[in-house]
């Protein structure tokens, strides 16, 4: 039944491919636009940089500087709070391809790769604030209430759901480590097509999810359908149409559903993340179960942010 309907939505699509090729032009064009300038100058630095960190094991050393807490927080291996590190600062699917790396190389268990899988691959804070926040939320004003409750819910999550998951913590610091390897020409070409490969990838999923987003606003639904589904396929696409429906959304709701929609980052991202997970012990499941709890959580939670400081309303 399920390979039936697999094939029947896929007809449908192809079908919708060939009767609208100007909206699926549109929506390439979007696709493409959004990774040439966003994705491909701000993540691929980052890839390059992380893989030769891994390969030579010199992340441990930046490691020493915020590890200790962190490791003492999660009850994680001061290894893989690296991928919490980057899974927070540079954006989905960073956090995935780290954990990934980590457990590719053997420096942190499937288990504990997992369990970092569920809550720290989030958006940038740099997207956050930019382009959610100032450029789609018209804040003045940075709201930094709006952006801890935000960040903070991934990682009281994951502070929350450590004692259902079992694996052994072991910190390199305490056992016999690798030696440190010299950065040579072979690991640098290895890191940089890895890391072209990646983004590659990225780039087409980001392509295919802004054409799919643009044809289900060709389909026969109403606007708050439309608005769904678009949030559900890709972030940036979902997030302009919850901004657009504002004239019927209170400003407190719209924030909210802004926010949800963001901690959830849309199939897109999802697809991303299965493909720097792919060749590893990493289970879809543990992401896509962390971000369906994140989102619940992510809504009230802003909701309740904003009645209980009005003073924030001052910022819209």
């Amino acid at each position: 039944m399920k390979k039936i309907l697999y094939i029947l939505c896929s007809i449908a699509v192809l079908v919708l491919f060939f009767m609208h090729p100007a909206a699926v032009a549109i929506g390439c064009s979007a696709g493409l636009n959004l990774w040439y300038t966003a994705v491909l100058p701000s993540l691929l630095p980052f890839l390059i940089v992380s893989g030769l960190l891994i390969g030579t094991g010199l992340f441990r050393y930046l490691n020493r500087f915020y590890a200790p807490p962190l490791s003492c927080l999660l009850g994680i291996s001061q290894e893989g709070c690296y991928a919490v590190l980057m899974g927070f600062l540079c954006g989905f699917p960073m956090g995935a391809k780290v954990t990934a790396d980590l457990v590719r190389e053997g420096h942190i268990s499937a288990d504990e790769g997992n369990y970092l899988l569920s809550f720290c691959n989030n958006v940038s804070p740099a997207f956050f604030l930019n382009y959610i926040c100032l450029a789609k939320l018209n804040y003045q004003t940075v709201p930094w209430s709006l952006v801890a409750v935000f960040y903070a819910v991934p990682l009281l999550y994951g502070i929350f759901i450590r004692p259902l998951c079992h694996f052994q913590r072991k910190n390199g610091y305490t056992t016999k480590q690798a030696p440190l390897q010299r950065i040579h020409f072979p690991m640098l070409d290895a890191c940089i097509m890895d890391s072209f490969a990646t983004v590659t990838r990225l780039g087409g999923y980001i392509i295919l999810f802004s054409i799919l987003a643009r044809l289900s606003a060709l389909l026969p639904l109403g606007a708050s359908a439309s608005v769904l589904i678009g949030a559900l396929l890709e972030i940036s696409g979902g997030i302009d149409g919850i901004v657009s429906a504002a004239s019927c959304l209170s400003p407190v709701l719209r924030t909210s559903l802004v926010c949800a929609c963001a901690a959830f980052g849309g199939f897109s991202t999802c697809a991303q993340t299965q493909s720097v997970i792919a060749e590893t012990p990493l289970r879809l499941r543990s992401y896509l179960t962390g971000r369906l709890a994140i989102t619940l959580l992510t809504l009230p939670a802003v909701l309740l942010l904003q009645s209980a400081a009005p003073a924030l309303r001052g910022c819209w």
